[in-house]
């Protein structure tokens, strides 16, 4: 299937009707995420022992309208998006012949949020930094300002032992990680990268989300091997593994060099906005 056809199938679902109304302030958050439960029930009640395919189909189509709208968006209108899935999410759709917790994959509806990992982690990968138009490099910025603002909101408890940990599935610091390294820890110079898709998202998680990330710092947060948080080419001799002191402060310092030599007004002020945001997320805390 083609990329412009997957689009049209996803802006003629009900759901993304729904959400569309809401960034274009036609309809408030909280009654489309009623539409939504709404519609959860009315495929519960159509399914019946089917339970899996019908409660599924609602579920995956939110996380791809999301996803479509979260691209297409300007920052300031991600605000009405970012209300939504957040009321979304601390939704328990609830089954009601057992009185239990609808369930998708193991996952609980609406509080782990089902679909919207795998969505939004291919979505991001679709084009990872690259771009080969304009288009591309601006929806791949916009799906990364979203999830950092998603992120900055997200309900997040750092519990004192490791072994407690439960973090939100609306939090992305993970790939925010992914994203800054890219742009400030690269092989190549942070220099030589100041007016690409990466150095720009990189800006953007930091603009939107540094209070998040350095609380991230702060308490010391780090991933398993496989989530890939390990450090960018530049730094393959140091051992971090998530959110680190010495990391911060090489954001900060690659960031410094790239606005030295950036000669890009728009991306100039972006990168000084970024540092801006860095600096007060720390005083912040």
């Amino acid at each position: 299937m083609g990329k412009e056809t997957f689009i049209r199938q996803i802006e003629n679902s009900v759901e993304f009707k729904l959400l569309d109304k809401v960034v274009k302030e036609e309809g408030t958050a909280q009654d489309a995420v009623q539409d939504v439960i709404n519609l959860t029930m009315s495929a519960l009640s159509i399914h019946g022992p089917n339970k899996q395919s019908g409660i599924g189909l609602p579920d995956y189509n939110i996380s791809l309208a999301v996803m479509e709208l979260a691209q297409r968006l300007e920052p300031f209108k991600h605000i009405k998006l970012v209300e939504f899935v957040s009321h979304l999410q601390k939704q328990v759709a609830v089954d009601p012949s057992t009185n239990e917790p609808l369930k998708i994959q193991g996952d609980i509806l609406w509080t782990g949020m089902p679909s919207f990992g795998y969505t939004e982690l291919e979505t991001w990968y679709e084009f990872g930094g690259d771009y080969k138009d304009s288009e591309q490099r601006k929806r791949w910025v916009n799906l990364n300002t979203f999830l950092a603002q998603l992120t900055q909101a997200a309900n997040i408890n750092y519990p004192s032992s490791k072994e407690e940990v439960r973090f939100s599935p609306l939090d992305k610091s993970l790939r925010a990680i992914w994203t800054i390294a890219m742009a400030l820890e690269n092989e190549h110079l942070p220099a030589s990268l100041t007016n690409t898709a990466a150095m720009e998202a990189a800006c953007q998680w930091l603009i939107y989300s540094a209070e998040r990330l350095w609380a991230n710092v702060l308490n010391d947060r780090t991933y398993p091997e496989a989530a890939g948080a390990g450090p960018g080419k530049r730094y393959k001799e140091h051992s971090w593994a998530g959110y680190t002191h010495e990391r911060w402060g090489i954001w900060e310092g690659a960031l410094k060099e790239a606005r030295a030599s950036c000669e890009d007004e728009r991306m100039g002020k972006l990168i000084d906005d970024a540092l801006a945001s860095l600096r007060k997320g720390m005083v912040d805390q």
